[in-house]
């Protein structure tokens, strides 16, 4: 394919030449160099607006300063960015922001990461000119469930407004009034419904907008942050962990260009409730009826016993938030160890994985003549920043059909035949309508038609790639005739022991009405899990584990891209996930001998040459099942 040359243009800024493309704009054309020109309204999502004029510059054979997040750049350009006509403009923009702006740094909850208390201090007036009283606006006006907002420190951006039309596409908020009077709010007050209001709060340059969760809670420079993947879905969106005190105060958005393009949505973003550890759990063991609190070595050993008795009638659930490396030692200990076919991670009985349900790139959306949503909301609402990728390809052309879950039908008749490039996306569970889609698109269109299905969990792809299911191996292998039972076939198989790995509140191990039946009938229940759950009163063994945000590791999202989660919150006196199947497989007669998580994380890239795409940051690719 040949390559497009991109015309490129040389300018001055401050004495420097810089070549940038044409259609770059100043601002990004002096930060190429290094040159920093303050902001407030400008953002790279974003369409210019220039309303707050804090860029301004100078630019040689114009009269009037010139907005840099607004003028694009030209062959020959001259920029001065440090003039003493630049510098009275700068202060004069901060001044007049400051009139009214209150004074509450202190207590706000944007202090020490506010773009205005930066910008005022490096480009602003030692002091204000003005003696009269500043006006005063609503504080703390709930806009949602999720979002207060102080209209005092606003300083009319427009950033929140022009996410909810440009980037959501939601136009939940707006201006309202005119002049010194101009307010942001919603329609007639009623709350915002957008799946996506956390962002709001991050792309807001002062503390006008602030989270519920986080408020008043603590300072920038108090918090230990943490980067690691969203636990909410399987999109795996990078996020920061920030804590203090080992108490998670939020989770903010870490910027991948390639999967989230920087934002989260609401469900993701406001989990961290749920993995905030209550208390300092100790193993148990069911005696004569009763769960008795003991050491690990005894709740191991009185699990490798029972597991003895069981042998290959043992079935093992893994959740589909477990980490890889745990995945392998989870697996490796029923296949090789207890010689047991019964393993699965899913709820219920859904199409077989392959490698081709993840064809299609997340990024490779925007590059779409037509997307195929086959499912309409159940896939958004599956991995709701999907939405934001999809909305963002339809303001660069993309046409997007969304069409009910098994109306292929209708979609074969929505996508144009001169298509040349078609996406579909759905969940695992509407599979087999994805396939039947694909296949009648690729005789209708003349180019390449992909496929993603959105899986369940923010590890479903892991779980699926290293062979945590009944009927197939690491890699899609097959496993030649010695396929054991799903979850769905486990009550009533004669079966004599369960292990649960639940390390995840969002993505559990909830009974169905014939597990509810089944499970009080074992003589063996195992329920590694981080939190207390209605389980417990059925398990036999309790072993607490650690929660997705206590544990170094790496998740396979949905496209199949390979990222690490670290540990963001210490529970030292909880003994790792990893080790804990260590010491069971030991008590059952195995050798394994791993000193560390990157120990099993070499033995996975080793044993699955796909997966050594995690060191390089890109997808694991398949070129064929088995």
């Amino acid at each position: 394919m040949a390559t497009v040359q991109t015309e490129q243009v040389t300018l001055t800024v401050n004495g420097q030449s810089v070549t940038v493309p044409k259609g770059t704009l100043i601002l990004d054309a002096a930060k190429k160099i290094g040159i920093d020109i303050p902001i407030f309204c400008s953002h790279p999502k974003m369409a210019p607006v220039a309303v707050c004029r804090m860029c301004l510059v100078e630019v040689e054979k114009m009269p009037k300063l010139q907005p840099a997040c607004a003028v694009y750049v030209a062959d020959g350009m001259v920029v001065k960015t440090t003039t003493e006509q630049v510098n009275k403009y700068q202060k004069g923009v901060l001044e007049f922001l400051l009139i009214n702006h209150p004074l509450d740094c202190p207590i706000c909850d944007k202090g020490g990461e506010c773009p205005l208390q930066d910008q005022t201090y490096q480009y602003g007036p030692g002091a204000s000119r003005y003696q009269f009283d500043k006006a005063h606006f609503d504080k703390a006006v709930p806009l949602s469930d999720k979002i207060l907002l102080d209209r005092e420190r606003c300083v009319l951006c427009w950033r929140c407004t022009r996410f909810s039309e440009e980037i959501s596409g939601e136009r939940e908020l707006a201006l309202i009034q005119r002049g010194v009077h101009t307010i942001i709010g919603t329609f007639n007050d009623e709350p915002a419904k957008s799946a996506y209001q956390g962002n709001w709060t991050e792309i807001c340059p002062v503390g006008a907008l602030t989270s519920r969760q986080y408020r008043f809670i603590s300072r920038p420079w108090d918090l230990d942050r943490t980067p690691s993947i969203c636990p909410g879905c399987s999109m795996g969106c990078n996020i920061q962990i920030d804590a203090r005190n080992n108490k998670i105060g939020r989770f903010q958005s870490r910027e991948n260009l390639a999967v989230d393009d920087s934002w989260l949505c609401d469900y993701g973003r406001y989990s961290f409730p749920n993995f905030q550890r209550q208390s300092m759990e100790r193993p148990r063991v069911r005696r004569d009826g009763r769960l008795e609190e003991v050491a690990y070595e005894d709740a191991i050993a009185f699990t490798v016993d029972a597991l003895k008795r069981a042998g290959g009638q043992a079935a093992g659930w893994a959740s589909p938030a477990d980490t890889n490396e745990e995945l392998v030692l989870f697996r490796r200990l029923f296949r090789e160890v207890l010689r047991s076919p019964h393993l699965d991670h899913r709820s219920a009985a859904v199409p077989d994985a392959e490698p081709d349900d993840m064809s299609l790139a997340i990024a490779d959306i925007e590059r779409l003549d037509c997307a195929v949503v086959l499912g309409g909301q159940e896939v958004i609402d599956a991995a709701p920043v999907l939405h934001l990728r999809l909305f963002k390809a339809q303001r660069k052309g993309l046409t997007v059909l969304k069409v009910g879950a098994g109306q292929v039908a209708e979609a074969v008749a929505g996508v144009r035949p001169d298509c040349t490039v078609v996406g579909i996306l759905a969940t695992e569970a509407n599979k087999a309508a994805a396939v039947e889609l694909q296949s009648k698109l690729q005789r209708k269109v003349k180019g390449s038609v992909r496929r993603l299905l959105v899986t369940t969990g923010p590890n479903g792809r892991g779980a699926k790639d290293l062979g945590i299911l009944p009927h197939l191996g690491p890699g899609y292998a097959s496993l030649n005739g010695q396929a054991g039972k799903g979850r769905t076939e486990w009550p009533g198989a004669g079966l004599r022991a369960l292990y649960v790995h639940e390390s995840s509140p969002l993505h559990g191990f909830t009974p169905s009405d014939a597990e509810s039946m089944w499970l009080p009938t074992l003589p063996l229940i195992v329920f590694h899990r981080f939190k207390p759950s209605p389980l417990d009163e059925m398990a036999h063994v309790i072993l607490p584990g650690h929660a997705f945000t206590e544990k170094d590791g790496t998740v396979t999202n949905m496209e199949g891209r390979v990222q690490r989660i670290s540990r963001g919150l210490d529970a030292d006196w909880v003994l790792e996930d990893w080790r804990v199947f260590q010491e069971i497989a030991n008590g059952l007669g195995a050798g394994w001998a791993y000193e560390s998580v990157a120990d099993i994380t070499a033995e996975l890239v080793g044993s699955l040459p796909p997966y050594a795409a995690l060191n390089r940051g890109e997808r694991v690719l398949w070129s064929e099942p088995g």
